[in-house]
């Protein structure tokens, strides 16, 4: 019997102990799936990515933060038929809404509808301009084409920006971020653009329209000014100044320009040191009188063309012969791109139209100068007038080779600069009133603050409007120069923002110690895991057994 009570009583503490061993796995398991589905409903998340593809950028958190008050995002999208990719980009759209709400102190409020079953949200879609698009479904078994909407519409104070369509591609933090800031206004530096406005009365334009349009798309302010008669408020409020080509400045804009400069003004000048006659074909060099003030500020565009042959594009010239396919060594895609600058650390190459070569002046400079663009190594200048047809482009011989070199044609100069005005007296300005007055000599500042900023391009062409409307290669043109613009107005953090447009969301490269910790975690975590629940389970019963032994004298 007494043997018999013994085997009951094993039993029953063998029951007992299985009983707690899978409870205890059944809560472990429930644990674990409670996290991965809360995980699976937060915003937040560990970004893996080499360019931190799924990070909000400082740029986007800034705009964020200075919301003063609601954004409603409503986004009209089918739920049911679509294909895959478009799936997974709309839980990436919750997802990041989810963190822009996070960030932005619940200013950003959103709701997603289906313009397919609901006919109001169809209707209000049709309103905002979210037009449908023709989705393709492609299984094994069948190919299916079936029309959906995906877009969405923003609200800010009574004003609305829509995003028409959400391809699957499409940036989703560059394209809200933009929306967001265009309607809220929180970073919007007003841009100064200086071009020669055509010849209205013979029914010409300037050529480099498409520069104010792209910056006024990109959210900023633009104000055009003319050269010809530059006034007292032309400036004021300006933040970046960009002087496109312009004709011989006269005196008084020159001393504006400086003066802007001066008092700390961010300064970017597209000029070229050759005039080209586009009916003869001839080249014949020039020096531009801006480069009375960039002499100052320690570079100067030279009177020369450049021609590379070792980046030049491939394009048909028509010859005696006919048209013949060889190098233009003056439309060149340059590759040679400053890695370490915040305007092109993210473009892959430069479409380059008849530049100039950018040397450092004799005056030298109290800043700092960095390259941000150069030819190749094969490039040969040409200093006198020179004609561009293509029957008359020798490539140069070997032995020529040995002695060419590489040219800069962009810069990046800042820093405590020296004013031209220094030495020169200032000239008679024009009130905005329209009468003169004599500039007082002691009211001219001789250096510019640290934080004064110049960039030079001697490829004005590069921005006219045939090019930057173009695409394909000449896109890099219009991010250039929109780089130029986030560097020297808001940080550069928009470029980051940007520039994810054209990444890839591959892996960061595993460091060797992030690697042995991680191998480490895997082989031993779960058992060292095991085993932290064993102790705690046997301290536990250790605990009940002393507790009884206390109350009841037994063990």
């Amino acid at each position: 019997m007494a043997l018999n009570a013994e085997n009951s009583s094993r039993g029953s503490r063998a029951f007992k102990y299985g009983a707690n061993v899978l409870i205890g796995t059944v809560l472990f398991l429930a644990i674990l799936g409670a996290i991965n589905f809360m995980a699976s409903k937060s915003a937040m998340r560990v970004d893996l990515t080499r360019n931190k593809q799924f990070t909000l950028s400082e740029g986007t958190r800034e705009i964020l933060r200075g919301l003063k008050s609601e954004v409603t995002v409503t986004v009209y999208v089918t739920e049911d038929g679509v294909p895959a990719e478009m799936v997974e980009q709309r839980k990436r759209l919750r997802s990041l809404l989810m963190e822009y709400r996070a960030v932005s102190g619940n200013r950003i409020n959103f709701t997603f509808k289906d313009p397919s079953t609901d006919p109001e949200a169809l209707r209000k879609a049709e309103q905002a301009g979210v037009p449908p698009v023709q989705m393709q479904t492609m299984g094994n078994a069948e190919y299916s084409v079936k029309e959906g909407y995906f877009g969405l519409v923003l609200q800010y104070q009574g004003k609305n920006q829509a995003i028409p369509v959400v391809q699957p591609n499409l940036s989703l933090e560059y394209a809200m971020t933009n929306a967001i800031n265009k309607l809220a206004q929180v970073n919007v530096p007003v841009v100064g653009v200086v071009a020669a406005a055509g010849n209205p009365f013979m029914g010409e334009q300037g050529q480099f329209q498409s520069v104010a349009r792209l910056m006024q798309e990109e959210g900023y302010t633009v104000k055009s000014i003319d050269p010809t008669r530059m006034r007292d408020s032309d400036t004021s409020g300006v933040k970046l100044l960009m002087v496109m080509q312009p004709d011989e400045l006269s005196e008084e804009a020159l001393y504006r320009i400086d003066q802007f400069v001066m008092d700390g003004g961010k300064l970017f000048v597209a000029t070229s040191g050759v005039q080209l006659d586009q009916q003869s074909g001839n080249a014949m060099p020039r020096s531009p009188n801006i480069n009375s003030l960039l002499e100052n500020y320690g570079v100067r565009i030279e009177q020369d063309l450049l021609e590379d042959w070792g980046n030049g594009r491939q394009r048909a010239f028509m010859t005696q012969r006919g048209p013949v396919r060889r190098t233009d060594p003056f439309t060149i895609e340059a590759t040679d791109l400053n890695e370490t600058a915040t305007i092109t650390a993210k473009l892959p190459s430069f479409v380059l139209l008849f530049p100039s070569s950018i040397t450092r002046s004799a005056q030298g400079t109290s800043g700092t100068v960095e390259a941000l663009i150069s030819t190749s190594a094969r490039t040969r200048r040409q200093e006198t007038m020179f004609n561009m047809q293509g029957d008359r482009l020798t490539p140069p011989s070997s032995e020529e080779l040995s002695g060419l070199k590489s040219y800069d044609v962009g810069v990046h100069v800042k820093g405590a600069l020296k004013s031209r005005f220094a030495s020169v007296d200032p000239p008679v300005v024009t009130n905005d009133d329209g009468s003169t007055r004599a500039v007082a000599v002691s009211t001219v500042k001789h250096e510019s603050p640290e934080t004064a900023e110049v960039v030079v391009v001697s490829s004005p062409f590069s921005f006219i409007d045939e090019v930057l409307g173009a695409g394909g290669a000449t896109l890099a043109n219009a991010v250039f120069l929109l780089n130029t613009a986030d560097a020297l107005t808001r940080g550069g953090e928009i470029i980051a923002l940007r520039s994810k447009q054209a990444e890839f969301a591959s892996l960061r490269k595993v460091e060797e110690s992030e690697a042995r910790t991680t191998k480490a975690l895997v082989i031993i975590g779960m058992p060292m895991l095991l085993a932290l629940l064993g102790l705690v389970r046997l301290g536990w019963n250790r605990y009940r057994r002393n507790r009884w032994q206390d109350i009841y004298g037994v063990k």
